[in-house]
């Protein structure tokens, strides 16, 4: 089975390169984009062995992180070097420095750049010239989250082409299909956003049993049968963005209920937890969602995460977001 018949969503971009190669115009620059765990990754490889007349596919069963470079030699990539969390300037003029080479092949070039979004401000600079005047016949792909997250001199000189999940059953049948020992694949897709890929590596890394003892936990500080610092204890330990991820999920999904929105993933999202049923505090939610996200984006910052957690965990303890 091919890569874009596996991931099936990705068939209409699949569809509108192929008509384009097929009329001998292939993109000079374009930004693939889209949430994470939606195959942006698998994509972009697709395209350049496309663009590249190369038979060659990366594994749909791969992990983003783990998918080889294309074997070929007008193939170049760059990403973030090991312990580093930008694309530094030297990267980006050895790239240049390569694509203004004669093709080994006599045809085109293309380069990859992921994550797009992660370029300094001075290698950001350091690409506009590329992207307007691609050396000889040469393709670069982007790969990002959002456009938001790139520079708009950079947007402005690229296509955009936005990878979408699957609907939700849709999205259900295929991580069935892809993950067929075990249980809590609902939980796993909402969880992911939609996203088939990721929810499957969420399945594989054991999400399941993870969030079933967040839950457990979280149970015990509404039910005050637990402090908050001594939950903070045993989280401090855990992946501090998935835990934050998932708290964030629990308060949107009481968020979502409260207003009668009805989505397949609301029943399975939610841990159950014995919460009143009085009416919900949208403004003390609104407020742990924006404490949530501060703490995300101070991940990297070197902060004490147990004292951190007893303060995020504390909410729980109190109100929850309700009167009680």
């Amino acid at each position: 089975m091919t890569l874009i018949n596996d991931l099936f969503w990705l068939e209409s971009p699949a569809r509108q390169l192929k008509s384009r190669l097929q009329r001998d115009q292939p993109p000079q620059a374009q930004l693939i984009y889209g949430p994470p765990g939606t195959g942006r990754r698998h994509f972009a490889l697709w395209s350049a062995a496309q663009i590249l007349g190369t038979d060659w596919e990366p594994a749909a069963d791969s992990e983003a992180e783990a998918l080889p470079a294309l074997p070929h030699p007008d193939f170049f990539s760059i990403s973030m070097e090991e312990d580093k969390k930008s694309i530094g300037i030297a990267q980006l003029r050895e790239l240049i420095a390569n694509l203004e080479l004669t093709s080994h092949r006599g045809g085109r070039k293309v380069a990859i750049i992921c994550p797009a979004d992660r370029m300094l401000h001075n290698a950001a600079n350091c690409l506009l010239k590329t992207l307007e005047e691609p050396p000889g016949a040469t393709t670069i792909l982007l790969v990002c989250d959002s456009p938001a997250r790139v520079p708009a001199t950079i947007v402005s000189r690229c296509e955009r082409v936005r990878l979408a999940p699957p609907d939700w059953s849709a999205g259900l049948a295929w991580l069935r299909r892809a993950h067929p020992a075990g249980g809590g694949v609902e939980a796993a897709l909402g969880f992911a956003g939609r996203a088939p890929l990721g929810a499957r590596t969420l399945l594989r890394e054991g999400f399941g049993e993870q969030a079933g003892k967040l839950a457990a936990d979280l149970e015990k500080i509404v039910q005050r049968e637990v402090s908050p610092g001594a939950v903070a204890r045993r989280w401090a330990r855990l992946d501090r963005g998935l835990c934050l991820r998932w708290l964030y999920w629990q308060v949107a999904t009481l968020m979502r209920e409260a207003m009668n929105i009805a989505e397949p993933v609301t029943a399975v999202a939610k841990a159950h937890l014995n919460i009143s049923d009085s009416r919900l505090n949208m403004s003390a939610c609104c407020d742990y969602l924006d404490q949530l996200n501060q703490a995300n984006r101070l991940q990297d910052r070197s902060l004490n995460p147990e004292l951190q957690w007893a303060e995020l965990l504390m909410w729980w303890y109190g109100s929850a977001g309700y009167a009680r």
